[in-house]
């Protein structure tokens, strides 16, 4: 179809228009000032930009992982307005570029409103995807009434800027916090990155931040998370860790390769976190393997090595080291799971986070009682009828 037959087209539904910001009284705020709360970018404070790595390594990183790092995808923005207009402002460092992908998974904005474990989703950003700056409308028209908002960035693109726009009158206050102060971290892959979910809140770390009430930080690198040391130097300077989720066998070079690094990624860790759970999670079934015996083969014994490597460890007393079967994440039928035979559509992610809650509300169990000094069984049970 020729550009001109696409803008018709948009023409036609009004729920396809791109539409502008005319006739409102808006004040505009940077995301990155009080009162609002950006999280899943452990070094902002540091650097002040919208990084997940940090701008002047410790360990020296792959040019590839460096540019990866810029992409935003994990990091929220979290704030309260009684606000009944709510607008973005987005400079990105460049413009929608992946044909598999949406451009609003790409490049988008989404939004959510309500509490933890009750956040229900409400629009993600238009914008014209030739461009690299946008303006658009998230909420408009609703009763004035105090509402908690939840904003995921753009999975595969930097943002330079992101500004807010609210009405003039209206009132802006602080995300209250987590009620745990801890992270849940995952190493990974363009699965972990969030390739190929539509928009950002579809991603499956995105999703399981839904459920959780604590912070979710993002360290999927497309194509490149192969489980270098630097890298799990990296991660061990993050403060205040919870659960460190390693779903990295897919970008490993070798299988030869992944036995070697799995159990140096976890022993540099460890030196540094003791205690921290880790989940090892295997790679999910890939639509091929369907026709491919190879490809089951080969996946197999990478998972038995991992399998292997977790029992290792916990038979010479490290017991919180665990594993899970990732041909288990996408359900018995995962052949209409994936966008390209490879990565997750929304209704795989979706799947991923639903088979993985329970698991993690496990290992978060024994956390929160070390926090709070209490068994909260009754909270894992509620994540778990949740699920």
């Amino acid at each position: 179809m020729s550009g001109a037959g696409r803008k018709d087209e948009n023409q036609a539904d009004k729920n396809l228009r791109i539409g502008g910001i005319s006739g409102l009284d808006l004040k505009w705020l940077s995301a990155l000032e009080a009162p609002f709360r950006v999280t899943g970018l452990p070094w902002l404070d540091r650097d002040g930009i919208y990084r997940r790595l940090p701008v002047n390594p410790s360990h020296a990183i792959r040019p590839e992982v460096d540019r990866l790092a810029n992409y935003t995808t994990g990091v929220q923005v979290r704030f309260r307005t009684d606000s009944p207009n709510l607008y973005v402002r987005v400079k990105l460092v460049d413009s929608y570029s992946m044909y598999q992908m949406a451009a609003t998974g790409q490049c988008g904005v989404d939004c959510y409103i309500g509490t933890i474990g009750d956040q229900r989703y409400i629009n993600t950003s238009r914008f014209d995807f030739t461009q690299a700056e946008y303006e658009s409308v998230l909420f408009d028209s609703l009763a004035r009434e105090m509402r908690d908002i939840t904003l995921n960035l753009p999975l595969y693109q930097g943002v330079q800027e992101l500004s807010i726009g609210v009405d003039s009158s209206s009132e802006i206050a602080a995300f209250p916090g987590f009620p745990i102060d801890k992270k849940v971290l995952l190493y990974g892959t363009s699965i972990t990155h969030g390739a190929c979910a539509t928009r950002p809140g579809m991603a499956y770390p995105n999703i399981l931040s839904r459920m959780f009430p604590l912070e979710f930080v993002n360290l999927g690198f497309s194509g490149n998370a192969q489980g270098e040391p630097e890298l799990a130097h990296l991660i061990g300077l993050i403060e205040s860790p919870g659960l460190l989720i390693l779903d990295y066998e897919a970008n490993t070079p070798s299988t030869e390769r992944l036995a070697e690094s799995l159990p140096e990624f976890i022993r540099i860790y460890r030196d540094r976190h003791p205690d921290v759970p880790i989940l090892v999670l295997s790679q999910i079934c890939l639509a091929r393997e369907a026709f491919d015996g190879e490809l089951t083969s080969r996946r197999e014994e990478r998972k038995r090595i991992q399998r292997e490597e977790v029992e290792r460890r916990r038979s010479a007393g490290d017991r919180n080291v665990h594993f899970f079967d990732g041909a288990l994440l996408l359900g018995e039928d995962p052949q209409d799971c994936t966008t390209d035979g490879i990565h997750p559509s929304d209704l795989g992610y979706d799947r991923m986070a639903t088979t993985l809650r329970p698991v993690i509300a496990e290992l978060l169990n024994a956390v929160i009682e070390q926090q709070t000094g209490r068994d909260d069984g009754k909270w894992n049970e509620q994540i778990r009828s949740k699920g």
